[in-house]
């Protein structure tokens, strides 16, 4: 009877132990999947903004040859009234300030829609990032308020 009891004492020990690394190997599986979707959604935040950065970079770059090219044809057409010998005042005058205020209002407006787009760009990925995240049920960084539901055991 002795063998017989420490042989179930030993299976029980073994069952049990089978079952606590069970249970530990599910947890760890839940955790790198929470850790995955984590790294992942961080990716998406990270390329991003590498991509937002271009964008703006490339803004720049179009503003910078469009005012470029505005002031080499400003150039040429005051290279043609100074060859004239004709001094640029009164309405002539006027004008080509505003062509130069239009001018700088559209290197402007390429700035501005290559901001509109950076900043599209990563609110779109956030959203992506926190949809990743919400779906592995990992909480997304958010404020206290926003996570009351959570708190109090409502999902």
């Amino acid at each position: 009877m002795g063998n017989q009891a420490s042989t179930q004492v030993l299976q029980q020990g073994v069952d049990l132990f089978s079952d606590v690394t069970d249970f530990l190997g599910d947890r760890n599986s839940q955790k790198t999947a929470a850790s995955n979707a984590r790294d992942r959604a961080a990716l998406i935040e990270t390329d991003a903004a590498g991509a937002a950065h271009d964008t703006r970079r490339r803004a720049v770059q179009d503003a910078a040859g469009l005012r470029g090219e505005r002031e080499r044809v400003r150039s040429r057409g005051n290279a043609g009234w100074g060859g004239s010998g004709l001094a640029m005042s009164g309405s002539k005058a006027l004008i080509r300030d505003a062509e130069r205020l239009k001018d700088r209002q559209a290197e402007e407006d390429v700035l501005f829609k290559g901001e509109m787009n950076a900043r599209s760009g990563l609110r779109s990925a956030r959203s992506s990032a926190n949809a990743l995240r919400i779906d592995e049920n990992v909480s997304p960084a958010r404020s206290t308020l926003s996570m009351g539901s959570k708190i109090y055991g409502r999902n």
